[in-house]
């Protein structure tokens, strides 16, 4: 554990660190915390990109809409993306955007 530290390097490891920690895996389940939406992880795809090298993509089986005492009867339902960028599903994992319980038994939280 590093000691406490405000500089940007510090943050910027710190965030790395909860990243790297984030291991995902087909058949994890994902639950969008603003919208109630659960998905699970069905299938990764490798995508070679110019400027970021190799970047990872997972299509996602949304399955439910939980039902949230805090919209309103009127509000729409929105609908995701089947395919999301892994490091954007990490971030959202990390930050809380995103509850994550993975089927070898890891979760993340703060």
């Amino acid at each position: 554990m590093l000691p406490l530290c405000k500089s940007t390097y510090c943050m910027r490891y710190d965030l790395q660190e909860s990243l790297d920690s984030v291991i995902l895996s087909v058949g994890d389940i994902i639950i969008d915390t603003f919208s109630g939406y659960t998905g699970m992880l069905v299938k990764r795809d490798h995508r070679i990109d110019m400027m970021d090298d190799d970047i990872y993509f997972w299509e996602v089986k949304w399955m439910t809409n939980v039902a949230r005492e805090d919209l309103k009867p009127n509000h729409a339902r929105v609908r995701l993306s089947d395919i999301l960028e892994e490091e954007g599903i990490k971030l959202s994992i990390v930050v809380g955007a995103m509850e994550w319980h993975s089927i070898n038994g890891g979760t993340f939280e703060l």
